[in-house]
């Protein structure tokens, strides 16, 4: 596994690993590209792991405007075909670093309540994030807005 910046040429990788997640609306994996392509051009930090030659998974996080130093997680994304191996785990991790490095003392992220994120609930809950609050109804009817944040600690 290679950790590294993602590239325009990883574009296409990352819409298909956004779709084939199943997760995401059209809507969602629309603007999760718009932010893919602000990320290249330095507007949100980009991250991403390699395995066999190819871009398995990316997470954009940004510093939050008019905060010292909370950061938010807007997109981690793993491709299916190896959700399970630790890619993911080793992602969370080096955001983590990345932020720490940068100043950042925590990570904010915000996420649906429908029933297609349990999984990815469950992922952030292992990493060590907590629920901080709940906007019922907050997408759409029905959809809940989750708001998590994990303290890291040790901010360089």
């Amino acid at each position: 596994m290679i950790v590294r910046r993602p590239a325009a040429s990883d574009r296409d990788v990352v819409h298909e690993t956004l779709t084939r997640c199943g997760a995401f609306t059209s809507e969602e994996i629309r603007v999760a590209i718009e932010m893919f392509d602000a990320g290249l051009a330095g507007d949100y930090a980009l991250l991403g792991i390699e395995a066999e030659g190819v871009l398995r998974a990316y997470a954009c996080f940004g510093k939050a405007s008019l905060t010292a130093r909370s950061w938010y997680l807007y997109w981690i994304c793993v491709d299916p075909v190896v959700q399970g191996s630790g890619i993911g785990q080793t992602l969370q991790r080096s955001v983590e670093d990345c932020v720490r490095h940068m100043g950042g003392e925590r990570l904010v992220l915000e996420t649906s309540g429908r029933p297609e994120y349990e999984r990815p609930r469950r992922f952030y809950e292992r990493a060590g994030f907590t629920v901080h609050g709940r906007i019922p109804d907050f997408y759409k009817p029905g959809d809940d807005c989750i708001i998590y944040c994990k303290l890291l600690g040790g901010a360089a």
